[in-house]
């Protein structure tokens, strides 16, 4: 360690005249007592400095205190940690297979099974308030007949097929 020291200068004595009054000559010293009580705070607050650079040469990283933790930690509890955590890591992602499986199959069945239903349902209902505007399906046609797709006891003429929106022949 390097120790500094100061050289005090003679200058601050020089001055014109060879001769010095008392009130000079108090002040240069209590200036001079100042300065010293200075670099006494300047060398107490280089002591700290000096003290928080040597802590900083010390200093951890979370990984080296996290490996610093295989001294505490014994063997066995270590391996139970590791093989807890490795059976967590399984089933969860072994579940999350599953689950992605399990969607992909609800997600094809409504596409393939539900949608067409529905649509059906839709043609079905679409037909019922068709026949309705036509006059009320379900009444006797003339003859004693059931009256054909087109309700409301009209039968069409022959060779004319009758249709509804949606139902193809």
């Amino acid at each position: 360690m390097v120790k500094l020291v100061e050289i005090e200068d003679d200058a601050v004595f020089d001055d014109d005249s060879q001769y010095t009054t008392d009130d000079e000559e108090n002040e240069s010293v209590a200036s001079l007592s100042e300065k010293e009580e200075e670099d006494e705070d300047e060398n107490e607050s280089d002591f700290d400095f000096e003290d928080d650079e040597d802590d900083e040469d010390f200093e951890e990283t979370f990984l080296e205190r996290i490996q610093a933790l295989k001294d505490i930690i014994p063997l066995e509890k270590r391996r139970a940690f590791s093989s807890a955590m490795s059976s967590i890591s399984y089933w969860g992602t072994f579940g999350m297979h599953l689950a992605g499986k399990l969607s992909w199959v609800f997600t094809t069945s409504a596409l393939l099974v539900v949608f067409p239903l529905a649509l059906e349902s839709d043609r079905e209902k679409m037909m019922m308030q068709w026949e309705s505007e036509q006059g009320g399906a379900g009444e006797g046609a003339i003859g004693g007949q059931q009256p054909m797709l087109g309700g409301g006891g009209v039968m069409p003429p022959p060779g004319i097929a009758s249709s509804a929106p949606g139902i193809v022949a």
